[in-house]
């Protein structure tokens, strides 16, 4: 299964160019004259990277070791000969030098082109032209391979609407675990009959209202503020709230963004990452919020509004809101528990502050999809989606 998976993580496309792109370059150095013409296809090879940033900035960089790399050898060869012994203090001051001045990217690179004048035992202009043809043939090739590099915008767009499903799925899910305890502590003349169908489940079918929020049921009498209920429930899904899956979505999706980013030289790509930035943290709230509901064994009457409104979160849960209504909404949710009557045992108060704290991390989920939008552009958004 793990082999499977690897094999799925192999760029086709990146393998192709690599392949494709240093038979050209030999070919091309070949059908021009050039002398060691195999070293255009490894320069090739090293010049394509994953992005087309990453590729045009190692480019400049190999430039920049090449000039040193035939300083070098130019000095060193003339001094010491065409020895082994020669090319060794060459590869020492070279190495050095390059990571001192951050052109690591150049050293391999570059050596080998330098071999061509210990092979040769001449360091004549000729030559040294030669290797310029190889280093520019070889790195033009890459260059020209990853501008062609396509986008998958459209994947990226369909990949983050089903991480948004699966957001609000969890969403729902979190809700109706706060539903489906098996125990009971329900505060003032409140009487709910429970028929189960197996050991975990959650309310099903129906609405009535307590206390402005709604639960669920199957035949229901009200009087007065009494609600005598039976209601049928059904087997709880557990991936409702199975976050492996949703860190495996934005884990890929993040990858593909940054990548996204790399090959786009111009637009502006910080939109799509920033938004993926700003889900990865909610992923994080929701992690919270359901390690609180498990720490809660009974049902209580705050229970409920909260439940419900995680079920209006996921209902308005897109890309576009700002949060803004939510805010409101909780809001009176938090007046409404302000004016309750205070616990009457210090159990029923742990298990009230662990809900409050539940209504303390969906302030802060939505909180933080509402600076996102605040700090937004618009325009960073159309350039990258359109």
């Amino acid at each position: 299964m793990n082999v499977m998976n690897k094999i799925k993580k192999v760029n086709i496309f990146f393998l192709l160019k690599t392949g494709i792109g240093s038979a050209v370059s030999i070919i091309l150095a070949e059908s021009l004259g050039f002398a060691y013409s195999p070293s255009a296809g490894i320069i090739t090879l090293l010049t394509i990277q994953n992005t087309k940033k990453e590729t045009i900035s190692i480019a400049l960089r190999r430039i920049e070791a090449f000039i040193l790399a035939v300083l070098i050898s130019y000095i060193v060869f003339f001094s010491l000969g065409y020895t082994a012994i020669a090319f060794g203090v060459f590869v020492f001051l070279f190495v050095a030098l390059c990571l001192l001045l951050g052109l690591k990217d150049g050293i391999s690179m570059n050596a080998v082109l330098m071999t061509h004048f210990l092979i040769e035992k001449r360091m004549d202009l000729p030559l040294i032209m030669n290797e310029i043809a190889l280093l520019f043939i070889g790195m033009g090739i890459g260059i020209l391979l990853n501008l062609i590099m396509p986008r998958y915008r459209e994947r990226i767009r369909r990949e983050q609407i089903s991480l948004e499903e699966v957001i609000k799925k969890t969403l729902r899910g979190m809700g109706n675990m706060l539903r489906e305890k098996d125990s009971c502590m329900l505060q003032g003349n409140i009487e709910l009959n429970k028929n189960k169908t197996s050991e975990e489940s959650i309310i099903s079918e129906g609405d009535i209202e307590l206390n402005g929020s709604k639960i669920s049921e199957g035949s229901k009498t009200l009087k007065g503020n009494k609600i005598t209920e039976r209601y049928e429930l059904i087997p709880h899904i557990s991936d409702d709230v199975a976050f492996a899956r949703l860190d495996e979505l934005l884990d890929g999706l993040l990858q593909k963004a940054y990548e996204d980013a790399g090959n786009t030289l111009l637009s502006d790509t910080k939109y799509l990452v920033s938004y993926l930035e700003m889900r990865k943290l909610q992923i994080g709230v929701l992690k919270n919020i359901k390690e609180n509901i498990e720490h809660i064994p009974v049902l209580l009457r705050q229970t409920f509004p909260i439940a419900d409104f995680m079920d209006n979160i996921a209902a308005s849960f897109h890309e576009l809101n700002n949060a803004k209504g939510l805010l409101l909404e909780l809001e009176e949710l938090q007046e409404y528990f302000r004016k309750e009557t205070l616990p009457a045992t210090r159990e029923e108060f742990e298990y009230r502050a662990t809900l409050f704290q539940i209504l303390k991390e969906l302030e802060y989920f939505l909180v933080l999809k509402r600076n996102f939008i605040k700090e937004l552009e618009t325009k960073n958004m159309k350039s990258y989606w359109l």
